[in-house]
């Protein structure tokens, strides 16, 4: 096994880079959007709480005022469906974001294995061919001392 025989697998990690950095911008995004759906539900419910308060003056402003805040729970019914929605996605997001990082790091690891056998090969090698060279100097060396 060389080094060569990994190029494959670097160009399999340099996919899985990418796919791991699209799923990680993908994860940001979803995030973002709970943050801007969570901060619009507060705006609403909110506006929602003062116009429950209000003090209608006339039966016609009561009236209006009653329409009003129907038209607000509406919305703020509306924003929470969006958030849970925006929650799913999000969620969604973070596992496959997970699920790419796992990848990454399996890749990263067999590279890195591989890397090491390459190492322990060359250790093994290097022993034989010393080995080698001994052998073949003591037997020389026998061979010398049985001529005189």
């Amino acid at each position: 096994m060389s080094a060569h025989h990994d190029r494959g697998m670097r160009a399999v990690r340099r996919v899985r880079e990418v796919r791991e950095r699209d799923s990680r911008i993908g994860l940001l995004h979803a995030l973002t959007a709970v943050r801007d759906r969570e901060a619009r539900l507060e705006e609403l419910r909110t506006a929602l709480q003062q116009a429950v308060t209000r003090q209608a003056d006339t039966l016609d402003d009561f009236v209006v005022s009653r329409q009003l805040l129907a038209s607000m729970a509406i919305a703020v019914g509306d924003a929470e469906h969006r958030l849970a929605a925006a929650q799913t996605v999000a969620a969604a997001a973070h596992q496959r974001w997970q699920a790419d990082k796992a990848g990454m790091k399996a890749i990263e690891h067999l590279l890195e294995q591989r890397a090491i056998d390459r190492a322990e090969e060359r250790k093994r090698a290097e022993v034989r061919e010393v080995d080698d060279v001994v052998g073949r100097m003591h037997g020389a060396a026998s061979l010398g001392g049985r001529a005189s």
